[in-house]
């Protein structure tokens, strides 16, 4: 069978970069017999699969998103003669010769919009709705993210198949002294310290100028700061554009003490600073799969998320829940988590076995199964 993918996700700073890389990379293990077409927009991970004998990557270029997605990639597809269309992201061509298929993300765009352009607000509240009517089968992160759907776009989704991600296979407890001291110089982290991993903007929209707060660093500062005379610790915010946003909501220059504020991390690096991390603190008020809260417990880094969103679906167990809308809540979980080495050595272990527990060749199957069904029914017609 040849499969086209469309690639442009991979280039977001964001989780869609970890799940097109993890998912793209077991279905060329599991099913080296069928052939991949992957079509990039930009060079920036152009021959990332390239050794592999059953792929051709191609870089294809657009003028803007839209014009790439409905005319060029489906006009690639047909030259190509590919079977299938699968887009990791949440749309499809709505016009092609062979059967469309799509990820599936949280509706944020009816639950928050007002972290959105009006323009894209009432694009998506239009549009995806349409795609999923169009697409063969869609692929939902979790379960959480196929009610919500269902909730809001009212729709039956007969046609979906939840496809769970799973860590990179980088993304483990690094024992090496040395590679964490240098990790810790090039970053100048302080000796001890709470992790947030986070955003504030809207990594996938170009020109948007909307603030996107979901990740909630909000109750991430307040519960620090509610803490910061009980603990010694200092608190890591790596994420693009932070400090501006908290100056912008109000905080001062006075809130930041022994608060270190660092640029994302490169993907392959970020085993070592979960391995460094006392703890990492995840509070997203509406969040669709937290690959940075799996990618924690995978390094064994304890956690306190939010109790809202998938969260609780990600870490089972193996994490302390609290209020996101509640930095008193966030504040005395971290304490508790700090106060008792037994209940952080335990949910360092729990994490460990639900994070081993997900795999992505079980995802690459499911959604491989769900793309051989796509292209077997449009047969019988």
């Amino acid at each position: 069978m040849r499969i086209a993918i469309m690639m442009r996700p991979i280039d977001q700073n964001s989780g869609f970069h970890m799940y097109v890389d993890g998912l793209v990379e077991a279905m060329l293990k599991i099913a080296p017999e069928n052939h991949y077409l992957l079509l990039y927009r930009t060079e920036k991970y152009l021959g990332r699969f390239a050794f592999h004998k059953s792929v051709t990557e191609k870089l294809v270029k657009a003028p803007n998103k839209l014009f790439w997605d409905q005319i060029v990639i489906p006009f690639v597809a047909w030259k190509e003669k590919v079977d299938v269309i699968f887009n990791p992201k949440f749309n499809v061509p709505l016009i092609s010769h062979c059967p469309v298929t799509m990820g599936l993300q949280e509706p944020g765009y009816w639950v928050e919009p007002q972290y959105y352009e009006k323009f894209d607000v009432l694009y998506q509240k239009l549009m995806i709705p349409i795609y999923v009517r169009k697409a063969a089968y869609v692929f939902p992160m979790a379960n959480f993210i196929l009610e919500e759907s269902r909730k809001y776009i009212n729709y039956h989704f007969k046609n979906a198949i939840v496809t769970y991600p799973a860590p990179q296979k980088h993304l483990k407890p690094v024992a090496d002294k040395n590679i964490l001291k240098q990790f810790k110089i090039k970053y100048n982290l302080p000796e001890k310290f709470i992790l947030s991993i986070t955003r504030a903007d809207n990594p996938g929209m170009e020109n948007s100028r909307k603030w996107n707060p979901c990740k909630n660093p909000i109750t991430t500062l307040r519960s620090f700061l509610l803490l910061k005379n009980k603990i010694s610790h200092s608190l890591v915010i790596a994420g693009r554009n932070i400090k501006n946003y908290y100056l912008e909501s109000g905080f001062t220059e006075k809130d930041f003490e022994r608060v270190h504020f660092i640029n994302f991390i490169p993907f392959e690096e970020l085993q070592n600073i979960y391995s460094l991390a006392e703890l990492i603190v995840v509070p997203p008020t509406y969040e669709g799969f937290g690959f940075t809260l799996l990618g924690a417990l995978a390094c064994g880094c304890p956690a306190v998320a939010s109790k809202t969103g998938t969260c609780p679906e990600v870490v089972g167990d193996a994490a302390l829940l609290a209020d996101p809308f509640s930095p008193e809540d966030f504040a005395e979980k971290i304490l508790m988590l700090i106060n008792d080495n037994n209940l952080k050595e335990n949910l360092r272990e729990k994490g460990l076995k639900r994070a081993h527990s997900l795999s992505w060749e079980k995802a690459a199957e499911l959604t491989l199964k769900g793309l051989y069904k796509a292209v077997k029914k449009k047969k019988k017609y």
